[in-house]
C-alpha cells in the first residue's frame, strides 16, 4: 500500500474510535508508531492528514512563465545555454534542465 492509502486508513480506524498503538498494531507494524501519532494529531487539530505545503524548497526557476519566455527566445533564434541563462537571469543548470525536461530540447 502506498503512503497515502494508509492515511485514509489511519484516518478511519482513528474516526471509528481506535487508539494508536491498536492501530499500530491492526497494520503490523507497516508505518510507526511515531507516524501515527503524528497522523493523529494533525486529524485533531485540521481534520485531515494532507500537507500544507510540499516539502522541500519552492521551485523559483521552473516556473511556467520562464519556461514560456525560454521557448519563445529559442523559437526566435538558436541561442546557447548560457547566453539565455544571462537574459533570463536564471543560473546556467536551472535553464539546462528547462532545455531538458520541459522543452525536451538537448543543448
Amino acid at each position: 500500500m502506498k503512503s497515502k492509502d494508509m492515511q485514509i486508513v489511519v484516518k478511519t480506524k482513528f474516526e471509528n474510535g481506535d487508539g494508536a498503538t491498536k492501530i499500530y498494531r491492526d497494520l503490523a507494524g507497516v508505518v510507526s508508531l511515531q507516524t501515527i501519532k503524528l497522523w493523529i494529531k494533525k486529524v485533531r487539530n485540521t481534520g485531515s492528514i494532507g500537507l500544507s505545503s510540499p516539502p522541500g524548497r519552492p521551485h523559483t526557476a521552473r516556473t511556467t512563465a520562464n519556461i514560456l519566455k525560454a521557448k519563445q527566445r529559442l523559437d526566435q533564434k538558436r541561442v546557447s545555454t548560457r547566453r539565455l541563462s544571462a537574459e533570463m537571469n536564471i543560473s546556467k543548470s536551472s535553464i539546462h534542465r528547462i532545455l531538458r525536461t520541459d522543452l525536451d530540447c538537448f543543448p
